[in-house]
């Protein structure tokens, strides 16, 4: 490096990015032959190429640990590897577009990645390698790694969206990955202080993890988060953005506050893993508290679809049913609840019920939600298979069961069940004659037994 920006700048693209790049995209290459069949869906290429990116980055960090000491072990950790998958993760990325957006024909997308990816890594050498700027040029460093975080989550969201395995039901914890990622970084900040503690002293341990703890822990909180949350969408390619992680939004979905300003770290917040448990199943939707409200006691649901409006805001159709001689349902629209308490004994999603005028095309992604009453807060729980017996024997006694909501063909047996509780229930002896509901036109629905109702438990609002 000779000191001039413009040299310094190409140096660090072409002369430390471009070949170290190559070198991961070579041993990744080698990599693929030997697990070839392994790979059927974009992601996987996502994770064997960060895994060669990983391989190259233990090496690196070796070498920079007998050269520096331990103090540079969390700066590595968790700016450098994580740069390095990034980097190596657009060449990747290159690959997925080239088979899975234009299949096949794009061959050229491939090399502008992996330029890009070389581009990418030398700007980021660049600014704490050159002469003028290693003074500050550290705080771009960082604020390009965040930036990158933003797309890096928004490559891997769009493997995952073009999955040949994608189901609304497989959804990831977010929660899980957040905090599983949260734990591998404090151990990397409890080796760090191990060996500054042996090496030097433990006071200077102390200063250095105090010191570091509101930068570097930011910058953890922050890609921890945001490396979490995927909007998972089948078929979506969401649109790579130069933008932060975090920022502030304005107004709520719910429709209540429409002045309200938060900070929020970007992504989904809401872990689906729960309320998708429900998808295309029925379900007890319980109001959240015993005052007077508009389900006005347990309801049977059965979520139909999930809809994605504005800024992608997901909602959930779903039938809720009148349980009257008709067997009738309306349909309205769940919105989970995805800030303060969103959840009942950490297990129950808290969602909020929204009606919607007749006029209002909810297929339409630019629908109008102000239009979206809310009415009440909700919980939706399973049913036990005793509740759903009781409901239907109660039924069948008084000669209002007329209808039972269709039943999937695999879940044909659970309905038998049903039938053959209620034969016992009204005629133990086995002499009453009295015909059952076509078990090939019928579905399991579980509303639960008042003595079990749990609403009466969960007595918080919000």
């Amino acid at each position: 490096m000779s000191g001039e920006f413009f040299n310094d700048f190409l140096y660090c693209t072409f002369k430390i990015g471009l070949p170290e790049e190559s070198a991961k995209i070579f041993a990744f290459l080698i990599f693929t032959k030997v697990v070839k069949k392994q790979i059927n869906e974009p992601i996987d290429y996502l994770a064997y190429i960060c895994t060669t990116a990983l391989g190259f980055s233990a090496i690196e960090n070796v070498m920079y640990f007998y050269k520096h000491g331990p103090g540079i072990i969390t700066g590595r950790a968790i700016l450098s590897t994580v740069g390095h998958m990034f980097d190596t993760s657009l060449i990747a990325y290159g690959i997925i577009r080239h088979k899975y957006y234009y299949k096949g024909k794009g061959t050229p997308i491939i090399i502008l990645f992996f330029f890009l990816a070389a581009l990418s890594h030398g700007f980021y050498d660049f600014w704490i390698l050159y002469e003028g700027t290693k003074a500050w040029g550290g705080l771009i460093t960082i604020l390009y790694f965040l930036v990158t975080i933003s797309i890096f989550a928004v490559i891997l969201n769009n493997a995952l969206n073009h999955s040949s395995f994608f189901s609304y039901k497989r959804v990831i914890d977010s929660y899980k990955v957040a905090n599983r990622l949260l734990t591998y970084y404090g151990v990397v900040f409890f080796i760090q202080f191990i060996f500054l503690a042996y090496s030097i002293s433990i006071p200077h341990a102390i200063g250095h993890f105090i010191s570091s703890l509101y930068v570097t822990g930011f910058i953890v909180l922050v890609s921890c988060i945001r490396l979490s949350r995927f909007k998972l969408i089948k078929d979506r390619w969401h649109k790579i953005k130069i933008e932060l992680p975090f920022g502030y939004t304005v107004g709520d979905p719910y429709g209540m506050n429409k002045s309200q300003r938060s900070f929020r770290i970007k992504g989904d917040s809401y872990n689906e893993s729960f309320i998708n448990t429900y998808y295309e199943e029925y379900f007890a939707l319980h109001p959240l508290t015993n005052k007077t409200t508009y389900l006005q006691k347990m309801r049977l649901g059965f979520i139909e679809k999930k809809v994605f409006l504005k800024n992608d805001d997901t909602y959930y159709v779903t039938k809720i049913f009148i349980t009257d001689e008709n067997g009738t349902h309306k349909k309205i629209l769940l919105k989970p609840k995805t800030s303060d308490v969103t959840m009942v004994n950490q297990k129950h999603p808290i969602v909020a019920v929204l009606e919607v005028n007749a006029e209002v095309d909810i297929e339409n992604i630019n629908a109008d939600t102000a239009k979206f009453r809310f009415r009440e807060w909700a919980v939706a729980k399973p049913y036990e298979g005793l509740e759903i017996k009781l409901l239907v024997a109660e039924k069948a006694a008084d000669n209002t069961l007329t209808t039972i909501p269709p039943i999937n063909t695999e879940n044909e047996s659970v309905l038998s069940n049903i039938l053959n509780a209620v034969k016992e229930t009204l005629d133990p002896d086995g002499d009453n004659n009295q015909e059952t509901p076509d078990t090939e036109t019928k579905k399991k629905g579980d509303p639960t037994d008042p003595k079990n109702n749990e609403a009466g438990e969960n007595k918080t609002e919000n």
